[in-house]
């Protein structure tokens, strides 16, 4: 009786290790300054695409972290037709920089595009000074992140939404974004043909727009199924709330899903 004992304590136990490992939890807030959205518009098909991927990727390495923005590279699809399929690429992701570009005033679409605040931003030298600006300016919302990862496989979001401000109650769309960095591709046709490519950023998956319908606080409950072929330690959480008419950010929040494995 007692070795029964002992051997149902152990594996008592090891039930308790196993759920705590396989249910880790965190909890995140919104700071006290808007977290700036930087997006990026881009194809594996697009010749001058790669600079600009480039570009992204050294700002991580001058003055600017990732606390005070979020990277954001969206491939789209109207590259496909040209000699080389973007693996990364959707239709959504083109749609969304056809809003943009009806809320910019502009004439057509193009790659590379650098979107920040939501709006067309070809001087890429000043992104740096243009965050700092963005960051300083205090946030219309507050986002509140719970976020919970079982089997390694599906991640659960409850995300909770908070403002006080009109604009943002009737008028913002809020949207939860999967990135993923270190990616690769060996391109064998159109203009990039024999390069290979690295990415970073690379939005694989964007649900949204969610509106808050006049309510001062929202709470979204949404379950992810992750890929297999999306590598966990390199996968971000996204969530951001910005305005429907100008696209401007009321405020962004990620957590790299690696805390989440470690738990």
């Amino acid at each position: 009786m007692r070795l029964k004992n002992i051997l149902n304590t152990i594996a008592c136990a090891f039930i308790i290790t196993c759920s705590t490992a396989n249910a880790g939890e965190i909890f995140k807030q919104s700071g006290m300054r808007t977290t700036a959205i930087l997006e990026l518009y881009t194809s594996e098909g697009c010749s001058s695409c790669p600079q600009a991927e480039k570009y992204l990727k050294q700002l991580n390495k001058q003055h600017i972290t990732k606390k005070s923005y979020i990277p954001l590279a969206f491939h789209v699809d109207y590259w496909d037709y040209m000699g080389w399929e973007d693996p990364y690429s959707s239709p959504k992701h083109g749609d969304r920089q056809r809003d943009i570009t009806i809320r910019n005033k502009q004439k057509s679409i193009y790659t590379p595009q650098f979107v920040l605040y939501g709006r067309d931003f070809p001087a890429h030298e000043n992104i740096p000074k243009a965050i700092d600006i963005i960051n300083n300016i205090k946030p219309r919302a507050n986002i509140e992140l719970k976020a919970k990862l079982e089997n390694n496989k599906l991640l659960e979001a409850i995300v909770s939404i908070d403002s006080d401000d009109e604009k943002v109650k009737w008028g913002a769309n809020i949207y939860i974004a999967i990135a993923e960095d270190h990616l690769s591709s060996s391109i064998s046709d159109g203009e990039n043909k024999g390069l290979s490519l690295k990415h970073n950023n690379v939005v694989r998956k964007l649900i949204g727009p969610i509106k808050m319908e006049g309510k001062q606080n929202i709470k979204i409950s949404q379950k992810i199924t992750l890929d297999k072929q999306w590598k966990l330690s390199n996968l971000t959480l996204v969530i951001f709330a910005e305005d429907s008419l100008n696209g401007t950010t009321h405020q962004s929040l990620q957590l790299a899903l690696k805390e989440l494995q470690e738990k």
